[in-house]
């Protein structure tokens, strides 16, 4: 999988993310992508349950190495992956993670993989939290 990501430090990370995917949209619709093929991925990087930055990223068919200032190209790790489908409800989302992090996961003695990123994959109206497990 290649992806194409946008990352800048979070002042406003509400307003940062969303102007991060409109940025990575606009890049591949202008290298002629159809966006509605394309899985719209988010990258959180965490330091405890504190947000400190974000990726936004489109998977893109093939790779490429077509790196600009704001824009570089790289590959998500593959193996295994827990999966975590829920509504995109930003009163419950937050909530519904650290449940899954704080009861599922010791429940099912899962082992979250340091080593590899968690990563969203965003529909329409669903996402999935795609957690790296050992």
């Amino acid at each position: 999988m290649c992806l194409a990501n946008y990352n800048k430090r979070l002042v406003r990370y509400n307003e940062r993310i969303r102007d991060g995917f409109q940025q990575i949209k606009d890049w591949a619709q202008q290298r002629g992508y159809d966006l509605s093929a394309l899985k719209v991925i988010g990258i959180p990087h965490t330091n405890g349950a504190q947000l400190v930055g974000y990726d936004c990223a489109l998977e893109l068919p093939e790779s490429i190495s077509q790196n600009t200032e704001d824009i570089q190209t790289k590959q998500l790790p593959g193996g295994r992956y827990a999966i975590l489908s829920l509504e995109k409800d930003s009163n419950t989302i937050g909530a519904t993670i650290g449940r899954f992090f704080a009861e599922y996961v010791p429940q099912h003695q899962l082992i979250v993989d340091p080593q590899r990123p968690r990563y969203e994959v965003y529909y329409e109206h669903t996402m999935d939290v795609c957690v790296p497990i050992l």
